[in-house]
């Protein structure tokens, strides 16, 4: 990302209005595993179709009218059972995006190798983060993922995938864990031998939130959260996880550890440190309808882009938004969504003495 563009984006820290800079796509409901934690279980019952590859064009079009995206993430459903994936990404990428993540279960290992080759290889500007799940070890993971042998399978995934790295400078590969009742009490654990075994370029912490398909895995104990996270922090700082490979890596690593902190503030009913939430100002969710939420937990929507041929720009400045960001403003809106409450802290400029601080100190 050249220096202008990172000074663009950098004003959205001060200057809030303008057009959405990080965008969640859920590009199909469809999914090979049934995980009991899903907050997203009704959407993949249904079997619920993403958006066409027409429709996803246009969206890309019209944000690179608004101005083009920071980071966009495929969600899911699992992304990598859409034939056409390829083409999505191409379609975003043609358009000046400079991060695509994409979340996997890594039991569509071929297709996700396929994929990863074909975009790392035609956008080398493009920076692709592909982060693989894994819920504890292997008998946990698959009891909450309801599969025999997930997590052998996962595994040898990103194994394929770090082998493949060796090819393509601009492909990151992680791993993601998401801590509930079920395995809060030997996850942190189960993170550092991850670590060993896979040497994954970061590790993403989520904590399990919504409607679960099972509600009683949402019950977490914050301080096993906050262990999961301890957990990662030491192994940055030992050396064992470099974090992706991407400009201001420094920064991005310090906003996640401030956004961790946040995080477990918010789990536990802390209000004396608010964030203003950024959703729906800074960044976007559309779910495979096209309906246009500020984010995947508050349940409201701006619009569909059915309604405007897939015209973003046409919702994001009528009214229904407006009164949306005021509302989110005015009750101090606040959740545990860990892709919101990082932009909350990369773009809180009141908060940035102490994200320099964490930079420069390399992390705890």
């Amino acid at each position: 990302m050249d220096l202008l563009r990172s000074l663009a984006v950098a004003r959205r820290g001060l200057v809030r209005s303008g057009p959405p800079l990080h965008l969640t796509v859920f590009v199909t409901g469809k999914c090979n595993l049934r995980c009991r934690h899903c907050f997203h279980w009704k959407e993949v019952a249904e079997g619920r179709d993403g958006p066409s590859l027409d429709e996803l064009t246009r969206l890309a079009a019209s944000t690179e009218r608004m101005g083009p995206l920071l980071w966009v993430s495929f969600g899911g459903g699992e992304p990598f059972l859409r034939d056409d994936l390829a083409e999505v990404a191409h379609a975003f990428a043609e358009r000046g995006l400079a991060h695509l993540t994409i979340p996997t279960n890594g039991l569509v290992p071929e297709r996700t190798l396929q994929f990863a080759r074909a975009v790392c290889t035609r956008h080398t500007e493009l920076h692709l983060a592909l982060s693989v799940s894994f819920d504890g070890p292997p008998a946990v993971h698959d009891a909450i993922r309801q599969v025999e042998g997930g997590h052998a399978r996962s595994m040898e995934t990103v194994r394929r995938l770090k082998a493949l790295q060796a090819e393509l400078p601009n492909l990151g590969v992680g791993v993601l864990v998401c801590v509930t009742k079920e395995n809060q009490d030997g996850l942190a654990r189960h993170v550092e031998e991850l670590v060993a075994d896979l040497h994954p370029d970061n590790v993403t912490v989520n904590l399990a939130r919504g409607t679960a398909l099972d509600t009683t895995l949402l019950d977490v104990d914050v301080a096993r959260y906050e262990e999961v996270v301890a957990a990662k922090r030491a192994l940055v700082a030992a050396g064992k996880l470099p974090y992706f490979d991407i400009p201001f890596a420094r920064v991005a690593r310090a906003r996640d550890e401030l956004m961790y902190e946040h995080v477990a503030r918010v789990a536990r009913g802390d209000t004396t440190q608010h964030r203003d939430c950024t959703a729906g100002t800074l960044s976007a969710v559309v779910f495979e309808n096209g309906e246009v939420h500020p984010c995947e937990v508050l349940g409201r929507s701006i619009g569909n882009l059915n309604a405007c041929d897939w015209d973003l720009a046409r919702l994001w400045d009528a009214p229904t938004a407006r009164a949306l960001r005021a509302e989110i403003h005015a009750t101090r809106c606040r959740c545990t969504w860990e892709c919101a409450q990082a932009d909350n802290v990369l773009f809180d400029a009141s908060g940035w003495p102490a994200l320099l601080a964490r930079t420069l100190a390399g992390g705890r």
